[in-house]
């Protein structure tokens, strides 16, 4: 093994879409070449650059055209790179000779600037909750006490029905009132539990309805009511924790029931009204929100099972897997570096899987070259390639 040197390379940045703070993300990929005519130092250059072109295609990065290489190691960085974010470090960090072959693997340290759009064209999956109605008495108005388990199933039938990139496929029975400290642990927990990728978090901020009293000189007249409805949301990564969404919808429009009458949050009477009307748009305009926001985020699923060199996921038809399709194994493991500053650190397994069966909401993978996959457990992931 030879000592590593690190290579400094500047991408060029194409697409602005989020604007959360980004954490530097370590990614480990291994590249094989054959070693022709006994010409070793000519495969340890092809197998560099794949190594190198993996990790970068993985990070978000569309690789124009690969650099040269002397000594082993980066020496012309003219890239022409359209990535999602900035690589800081390349670092060499082994080679072996093999009979035939050199396998080389090397380490980028990646800065996730800004959302992919060029992410897979899998569905991701999302968990959300009811929302709870942070000031109960508002509900008296009505009775409408359950409206938040209500308004989070009609989310969730929007988005089967109309979203092209968000699926949320389970809503938690439950209503969660998480501070803003508490919901990146109960995103790990849930995302896990429930076999999802991100977990989307709501609340009803304000349900409350105000009355205008009619003109003196319209005595006949009824007094006039509102309705306000603001709804807040947060969605969080369940892998990395981090937060990649967040939308604030509100409205307030004609109460058209009296006050003291009790009504059902899934009638058709509220649904039908003034009220109900302008909440199935503030819901449309929540997804399509959600949806655009997921558009460019990747899509991975989780390992369930390793069953001899078979593996079972937890992405199916549902996300838009299909026979045949490629996928990237790999693994994440968190760090935290002297000033106490998280860091994830991807490592790219070396061998590819191919889809073989497909289900609703699983499938079944197995290595394209047959090779075993070593090391491999549940838990771990994959990526559309």
């Amino acid at each position: 093994m030879q000592v590593a040197k690190i290579m400094q390379i500047s991408a060029t940045l194409i697409l602005l879409v989020s604007s959360f703070p980004a954490l530097a993300i370590w990614f480990e990929a291994t590249g094989q070449a054959i070693i022709h005519n006994g010409e070793k130092e000519a495969a340890r250059q092809r197998a560099t650059q794949e190594a190198i072109k993996q990790a970068l295609l993985f990070s978000g990065a569309s690789v124009k055209s690969i650099q040269s290489l002397a000594n082993g190691l980066l020496e012309d960085d003219r890239f022409e790179i359209r990535a999602s974010g900035e690589v800081n470090n390349i670092e060499l960090i082994d080679e072996i000779y093999h009979d035939d072959y050199v396998t080389v693997s090397i380490r980028a340290d990646i800065f996730p600037q800004e959302a992919l759009c060029s992410a897979s064209d899998y569905k991701k999956n999302i968990v959300t909750t009811w929302y709870n109605i942070n000031k109960r008495q508002q509900a008296a108005d009505g009775n409408l006490y359950d409206f938040g388990k209500v308004l989070a199933e009609k989310l969730q039938e929007e988005a089967q029905n109309h979203a092209r990139h968000a699926f949320i496929h389970r809503v938690e029975p439950y209503y969660l009132s998480p501070t803003d400290e508490e919901k990146k642990s109960i995103a790990y927990n849930l995302a896990k539990k429930t076999d999802a990728q991100y977990v989307l978090f709501g609340e009803i901020v304000n349900f409350a309805v105000e009355t205008s009293p009619s003109s003196g000189f319209a005595f006949w007249e009824s007094d006039q009511s509102k309705r306000n409805l603001t709804l807040s949301f947060s969605m969080y990564d369940g892998n990395s924790g981090e937060m990649v969404f967040q939308n604030t919808q509100n409205i307030s429009t004609q109460w058209d029931f009296d006050l003291h009458q009790p009504l059902e949050s899934n009638s058709r009477r509220l649904w039908d009204s003034t009220f109900g009307t302008a909440t199935e748009k503030l819901i449309q305009t929540v997804v399509q929100s959600l949806d655009e926001s997921v558009s460019c985020l990747p899509a991975y699923g989780r390992v369930l099972k390793v069953t001899g060199e078979s593996l079972s996921i937890n992405i199916g038809k549902h996300n838009g897997v299909k026979q045949g399709d490629e996928l990237t194994l790999f693994q994440v493991n968190q760090f935290f570096d002297g000033q106490n500053l998280s860091h994830r650190q991807f490592q790219l397994h070396p061998e590819a899987v191919i889809v073989r069966q497909v289900f609703a909401e699983t499938s079944v993978v197995e290595s394209i070259t047959g090779a075993p996959l070593a090391n491999i457990q549940p838990n771990d992931f994959v990526a559309r390639r």
